[in-house]
């Protein structure tokens, strides 16, 4: 009996010394990327809205070389990791810049 409480306490003790073990809330999803044609398709419009891709020069929908440097550079701008891929914080900043319609 004494020894199974000796081991409940060191399991316990060592649990407690390690610290949480659940991952922050942002990193639930490490490297997850937006790659639909439809989200990748609004994200080149909300670039070209704020002029960081030229119209006409990169293809639509794809995730190609140019959309990939403008996004590399908004991420830069924003201070966000610039890796020049959609990923859930740079899509939720590209999304707050999206022009509202009009009423």
């Amino acid at each position: 009996m004494r020894r199974a409480a000796i081991v409940l306490g060191a399991t316990l003790a060592a649990g407690a010394l390690a610290g949480p073990i659940s991952a922050p809330a942002h990193e639930r999803f490490p490297g997850f990327v937006y790659t639909s044609p439809e989200t990748i398709r609004e994200a080149q419009q909300i670039l070209v809205g704020l002029k960081y891709l030229e119209p006409g020069r990169f293809r639509e929908g794809e995730w190609d070389t140019l959309t990939q440097r403008a996004t590399r550079d908004f991420q830069r701008d924003h201070f966000l990791k610039p890796n020049g891929r959609l990923d859930r914080d740079t899509l939720a900043l590209l999304l707050s810049h999206k022009p509202r319609p009009d009423r």
